[in-house]
């Protein structure tokens, strides 16, 4: 196999990992009725690549016009038409950590 196909190999299975990571993540949030935070997650990504999905208007007024499970497609979508779905995977992995410590110093 050649280094170009090897290549290409491992950033289709990375994207493919990244996408399900999203959708564990996604899917964790919304069963554990996070659902507000998961639409935040969702617009705060959307928001800072407007420029690139050419979105009008400001998504943070615009958003409840929508489904979370529109967003979520949208955001996938686009994530994986401009190669940032390792992004939108970091995106929400640290928006879950900082849920996590969050919740954790509401214990207290």
């Amino acid at each position: 196999m050649s280094t170009i196909l090897k290549k290409e190999r491992l950033l289709h299975l990375s994207q493919s990992f990244h996408g399900y990571n999203i959708l564990k993540m996604y899917g964790i949030l919304n069963e554990l009725n996070l659902k507000r935070e998961n639409r935040y997650i969702l617009c705060n990504f959307i928001d800072q690549n407007s420029s690139k999905f050419e979105t009008e208007g400001d998504i943070y007024e615009k958003n409840n016009d929508y489904s979370l499970n529109h967003l979520f497609i949208f955001a996938v979508n686009k994530a994986k038409k401009h190669d940032l779905i390792q992004t939108l995977d970091e995106e929400y992995a640290n928006s879950i950590r900082a849920i996590t410590q969050k919740r954790d110093i509401k214990s207290f």
